[in-house]
């Protein structure tokens, strides 16, 4: 990154309190986007995603992709994090729209970052306490699998996850 590449901060125009257009300008320590009227600095940060690690006996539960990226591989269930809620909340809430469950979260597993897709990846693991499953949200399916009928998986995070699970 040059000294004048803002980076990531692309897309932002406009100061988002006042409406003056933004600038390259060196604050807290590098480029970043700010504004030379009302001094707003832009922090173009990571997303957050969380994932979420249930198991039933000798299977897990995953979920077919429905939308890009990675559409139509299998993936542990997940989504991001909304303003102002948790991430053991989202995790919870992601599980429940994606596949119809109810979960407890009962630990963190991992955390790791995805510097292609500038995403914080948060790997909880749950407990199974209701609902019935069925695919919905933005899934296109979801299913318990055995170690020896494990189908293609998306995401570095699910590939981790799913070889701890094996070899333990």
């Amino acid at each position: 990154m040059g000294a004048m590449d803002p980076g990531p901060s692309v897309g932002i125009n406009f100061c988002p309190r006042c409406g003056t257009a933004v600038q390259p300008q060196f604050r807290y320590g590098k480029v970043r986007l700010a504004c030379p009227v009302c001094s707003f600095v832009h922090f173009a940060n990571p997303k957050v995603a969380v994932v979420v690690f249930l198991t039933d006996g000798d299977r897990i539960l995953l979920v077919k992709r429905g939308v890009e990226p990675e559409k139509g591989q299998w993936a542990l269930a997940a989504g991001f994090v909304d303003l102002g809620e948790s991430p053991e909340a989202a995790a919870v809430r992601e599980m429940r729209e994606e596949t119809g469950l109810d979960v407890v979260i009962q630990g963190l597993m991992e955390v790791s970052y995805d510097p292609a897709r500038q995403v914080i990846v948060i790997l909880y693991r749950a407990q199974w306490v209701g609902g019935i499953l069925a695919a919905d949200d933005d899934v296109e399916d979801a299913r318990w699998f055995t170690g020896d009928s494990l189908p293609e998986l998306a995401f570095e995070s699910t590939h981790r996850a799913v070889k701890g699970w094996m070899a333990s």
